[in-house]
């Protein structure tokens, strides 16, 4: 049944080739030209904006307060008192005073390994390897937590990093930092390792969007000074016929890509829906063409 609706995709078709030839014919090949044109340049352009933009911000007004506040957060943060607590709650069945926590701390070395063994030497079930594993990840959390938890929760900073360096690596590097004891070289480390890149990388985001909606907003108001060559004797029809031609060009990629979405989502759902099923696209005229149509063939 759902195989007689196979009109629906060819009407699609026509339907999104008519529009975009209206729209290209009514804005004319200067005006869809400049526009183009314009736009990849606000695209660069708004780019190196954010590039240059977001460390000047950041080093200026955001990250003296933000080393303050790390260095305010280290004072109170002793790695003892963190490890303590990650053993008794680790669920090991485990005691260790700060003493003895203390003195692993000072032996040289994997300080994980290290804990590891003496909670494993004091009779816990696990293995060094997971006992290790999971210290480091509860030690890792509760700094966090205790130097820029009142800012933002670990887990948002780890996805906010995962997109500019190796959260993990950079969290480790901190937390070695952290371990040694020394309290104004772990807010550096916090700061320059985690906070700078996540910060700037969320006013990267910001000054991007801002500058390039300013951007499009200047290349529409010069592209739009080309409304009128449509109604120019010659230039006007050429203009018109172009910018059709041009606007039925769009037309053809967006369909293209309705097209392979449609394909797409045929193929992870193995035929199983009723209309979006290779059956009924092979009924369809035209948009079987661009539903099986490799683009890679026009590259080779």
């Amino acid at each position: 049944m759902a195989s007689n609706l196979f009109w629906f995709y060819d009407a699609l078709v026509i339907g999104v080739a008519l529009i975009y030839l209206y729209v290209g014919s009514k804005r004319g090949f200067m005006r869809s030209a400049v526009l183009a044109v314009l736009t990849v340049v606000s695209i660069a352009l708004s780019w190196l904006c954010c590039e240059v933009a977001a460390p000047v911000i950041y080093e200026r007004f955001i990250k003296l307060p933000v080393s303050e506040a790390l260095t305010e957060a280290s004072d109170k943060t002793d790695p003892v008192n963190v490890v303590s607590k990650a053993v008794s709650g680790g669920g090991y069945g485990v005691e260790m005073t700060d003493t003895e926590v203390s003195g692993v701390l000072k032996r040289t070395g994997d300080f994980f390994k290290n804990i590891a063994g003496e909670i494993k030497g004091n009779g816990a079930g696990e293995s060094e390897e997971t006992i290790a594993g999971n210290m480091e990840e509860t030690v890792t959390e509760s700094m966090l937590k205790a130097l820029i938890g009142d800012v933002v929760s670990p887990s948002v900073l780890s996805e906010i990093l995962e997109t500019v360096t190796d959260a993990e690596k950079s969290a480790r590097s901190v937390v070695d930092v952290f371990l040694n004891g020394d309290r104004a070289a772990t807010a550096g480390a916090t700061e320059s390792i985690l906070v700078a890149p996540a910060v700037k990388a969320v006013l990267k985001g910001i000054i991007w969007i801002v500058s390039m909606f300013v951007l499009m907003l200047i290349s529409r108001a010069i592209a739009n000074a080309f409304k009128g060559l449509n109604r120019v004797p010659i230039i006007g029809p050429v203009n018109l016929l172009l910018g059709a031609a041009l606007g039925v060009a769009e037309g053809a990629v967006v369909i293209y890509l309705i097209a392979q979405t449609v394909r797409f989502i045929c193929y992870f759902t193995s035929n199983s829906l009723m209309f979006l099923n290779t059956e009924t696209v092979l009924n369809t005229y035209i948009f079987k063409y661009l539903f099986y149509f490799d683009i890679m063939t026009l590259i080779g």
